[in-house]
């Protein structure tokens, strides 16, 4: 198949929808499909690029930072990748074209052509469906004012993708005939090689959290919380950027946390596997989650998680390979953390089932294959969404 892929974020720009972007892409043209995408540029990069089998077109998107789209940069991303999308589907004849995001990656599909004769799948990712992120006054404001045309994009698309039964749930709100499948994200092959874990038990209890540093992943709930424990011997290790890093680190300041908590800054995926083996817990008490791609990549580490009850988290999260605790509930993370600490046997346990659990189910392999059949029944004349 002749597949085009469409999201404003794409590896270094943005987060996990970018991550899995790359992902899909690179599983899809392994199995032999011609693929492209196109998506967001930072002046250091290159309008077009041939990688890992796919070709990656990028368009200027005036964005507040790296990992900080903002309004602006997505109204820019649409606008400028107006021309380039029509050039493309008009130049190339797409069998199946597919969005991540429905907002804003979304309105390219109600464009007047002929390429809005081609079929298209939508991937929901979380920030693009109303009452995922209630904290986001002004997220919500703007979607109270689109949720007609957000309506009409999950309307016509073939398929609607969620990542999580959360998520679906959330999406059903605003449009419940809605047909929606869930697929989750998979896990890079990185973090599925044998790894070569190191002494865990030496110089301490090391916690280690992986996110784009914004107030919606609640790392300053596990700041306060490490900060009432009193544990010298307890550290955090918070790897990432984002708009709320100067906040973070003012909080650590306050609390009198140096030397406890350190700012590894932007981590390259290559690198990230043998960062994360050398910690004892992932830990990240997000306020809102759709799926939780750096959970997936930790668990795939073999390391136990400590995480929020909210959102697609509980969809792979429970008891047995974590402990779960209610967003913003500092006495309830202060608990966790001393029960990992003090219980070398059960983290053992959670590492084993962690590895196995994401070997098995979360290829993306398998899950590029899933999404193959969709494209592929999404071709056929007649095709019907399936719930």
């Amino acid at each position: 198949m002749n597949i085009l892929l469409l999201n404003y974020e794409f590896p270094p720009i943005g987060g996990g929808a970018g991550k899995a972007t790359h992902n899909l892409a690179r599983e899809l043209a392994g199995l032999g499909h011609k693929v492209d995408v196109l998506t967001s540029r930072l002046k250091s990069q290159p309008a077009k690029e041939a990688l890992d089998g796919f070709t990656v077109y990028r368009v200027m998107s005036w964005r507040k930072g790296i990992h900080d789209c903002g309004f602006r940069g997505a109204l820019t991303y649409v606008i400028f990748a107006i021309f380039k999308f029509l050039q493309l589907t008009r130049k190339n004849k797409y069998d199946v074209i597919h969005y991540f995001f429905g907002l804003p990656t979304g309105f390219l599909s109600l464009l007047p052509g002929p390429q809005g004769k081609t079929p298209y799948i939508l991937s929901l990712r979380g920030s693009d469906v109303p009452g995922y992120d209630q904290y986001n006054k002004t997220l919500e404001r703007i979607h109270g004012l689109l949720a007609p045309l957000t309506r009409k994009i999950w309307r016509n698309a073939e398929q609607v993708i969620a990542l999580s039964g959360s998520l679906k749930a959330t999406a059903l709100l605003t449009a419940p005939s809605q047909k929606i499948r869930v697929i989750p994200n998979g896990v890079d092959a990185l973090f599925l090689s044998p790894l070569r874990f190191s002494d865990r038990e030496q110089n301490g209890f090391k916690m280690i959290a992986v996110a784009r540093l914004v107030e919606r992943k609640g790392l300053q709930d596990v700041i306060k919380a490490l900060a009432q424990l009193q544990a010298p011997d307890i550290s955090l290790l918070i790897v990432g950027t984002g708009n709320y890093e100067k906040k973070l680190k003012k909080l650590c300041d306050d609390l009198f946390l140096q030397g406890r908590v350190s700012f590894y800054g932007f981590c390259h995926p290559r690198e990230l596997p043998e960062l994360l083996v050398q910690n004892n817990v992932f830990i990240l008490t997000s306020l809102a989650e759709s799926f939780g791609t750096a959970f997936a990549e930790a668990m795939a580490c073999g390391l136990p998680v400590i995480a929020s009850n909210t959102g697609g988290i509980p969809d792979f999260v429970n008891s047995e390979n974590g402990i779960l605790v209610e967003p913003g509930n500092i006495d309830q993370i202060k608990t966790a953390i001393l029960k990992m600490k003090s219980s070398p046997d059960l983290r053992a346990e959670m590492q084993r089932i962690n590895r196995e659990k994401m070997i098995q189910q979360f290829s993306w392999g398998s899950i590029a294959r899933q999404h193959v059949a969709i494209y592929e029944k999404g071709r056929e004349p007649s095709a019907l969404c399936s719930s």
